[in-house]
């Protein structure tokens, strides 16, 4: 038999303070420093809506809106109305746009909590006009070409008019979305932008005042300054995240994420396996050190490793698929591994780096997707330069002094 060794070193500083050792380190500077680069580029004027949707693209839209707020945004735009209430309960005061992701049903919720929402339709607007009980502020949103939530281009000036003429609701802005990436032909590009900015003629043609005119997203920031307006809704750049964009000249952005991590909960020693080798979840021809991460598919770990991990600043392999709790990892070359050891799945240790890109390249993930495919059960660990800020588990958020 294999001899197993549950030998506990000192403990692991963040690991220490958290029943399940598996974490998301964030680095809370990043956003920050990002969201100044986006005001350098569009300048003191435009309005800057930073976007939250999707859990602030997997690293916490509540600690991110936080980051916002502090750091210069003119307001901030969520697509999960829960994450919306949540922040206006917490005091902020800025604008809060919420994207289309609810039914009219909502409207009560976003009035009551000082929200502007997102009109596609006029069904929707007359919803929101019976639920009003003073004028609230709306946007509406145009499909100018990625064919998804928005009034049809087209036909967009004449229900605008219409929705404007409402009891109780005041126009404060159009929207749109373009079809954009690094990739995108300009003609393509053009195409979009001309079909919005015929909207905004027509409406102006027809008298009506559009406070906020909103078209350019992250590739758009950095790369079509002609497609500003006068407010812009940077993403996934606020964030740092790599390659799904070219990045303008003379702008730098810093990841947000810094690490994804776990621990060593289990060190055994495993003799060479004969028989019955083609039935066992993995081959031992040789003796070898099998240690256990808690980290599996069901924190997201499927598309979220590089077939190996970092130990004591060396590459070792993952063995076999992830579990749905676990993984199992070869520590034949490292050993003097032990239980409580620090495992970097992405991120660097020494020497040594995992990087995000190759996670994504190797799983097909787009640059964005990185983060949001790391569950929520996996814990939270915000740093402020090389200091814990603070940590959210499921149990509700610690700050550390």
């Amino acid at each position: 038999m294999g001899e197993v060794r549950q030998v506990t070193t000192d403990p692991h500083p963040i690991a220490s303070r958290l029943l399940r050792p598996s974490w998301l380190e964030i680095d809370l500077d990043a956003p920050a420093e990002n969201l100044r680069s986006v005001r350098q580029l569009v300048g003191p004027d435009r309005k800057i809506f930073a976007v939250l949707k999707a859990d602030g693209y997997g690293f916490g839209a509540r600690e991110m809106a936080e980051v916002f707020v502090a750091n210069g945004a003119d307001a901030l735009a969520f697509a999960d109305l829960n994450d919306a209430i949540w922040t206006r309960q917490r005091g902020v005061s800025l604008p809060i746009l919420v994207f289309p992701n609810s039914l009219p049903d909502a409207a009560s919720h976003v009035i009551a909590h000082g929200l502007i929402p997102t009109l596609t339709d006029l069904d929707e607007a007359r919803a929101y006009s019976a639920a009003a009980r003073e004028p609230c502020p709306v946007f509406v949103k145009v499909d100018a070409g990625l064919e998804r939530l928005g009034v049809v281009a087209e036909q967009a000036v004449k229900v605008i008019l219409a929705i404007a003429e409402l009891p109780r609701l005041r126009l404060a802005g159009v929207c749109t979305h373009l079809h954009a990436s690094a990739g995108t032909e300009q003609a393509y590009l053009e195409w979009q932008f001309n079909r919005f900015t015929t909207v905004l003629d027509g409406l102006a043609a027809a008298g009506l005042d559009v406070p906020v005119k909103l078209a350019a997203s992250s590739p758009l920031i950095m790369q079509r300054q002609q497609m500003y307006l006068n407010a812009v809704d940077p993403g996934s750049m606020l964030y740092g995240v790599p390659q799904s964009f070219t990045v303008a000249p003379g702008v730098s952005l810093t990841p947000a994420l810094r690490a994804l991590k776990t621990c060593l909960i289990s060190v055994k020693d495993l003799a060479p396996r004969d028989r019955f080798g083609d039935q066992a979840p993995f081959q031992v021809p040789a003796p070898m050190r099998l240690g256990i991460i808690p980290l599996g598919t069901a924190d997201g770990l499927g598309q979220l490793h590089d077939g190996r991990v970092l130990v004591s600043g060396r590459s070792v392999p993952i063995i076999a698929s992830p579990s749905l709790e676990h993984t199992r990892i070869d520590l034949t070359t490292v050993p003097d591994a032990r239980v409580g050891d620090e495992v970097v799945v992405i991120g660097q240790q020494g020497a040594a780096e995992i990087t995000p890109a190759a996670v994504g390249t190797r799983h097909g993930l787009a640059p964005h997707g990185v983060a949001l495919a790391v569950r929520d059960r996996v814990a939270r660990v915000y740093f402020s330069g090389n200091r814990v800020v603070s940590i959210r588990t499921r149990l509700g958020t610690e700050s550390i002094a």
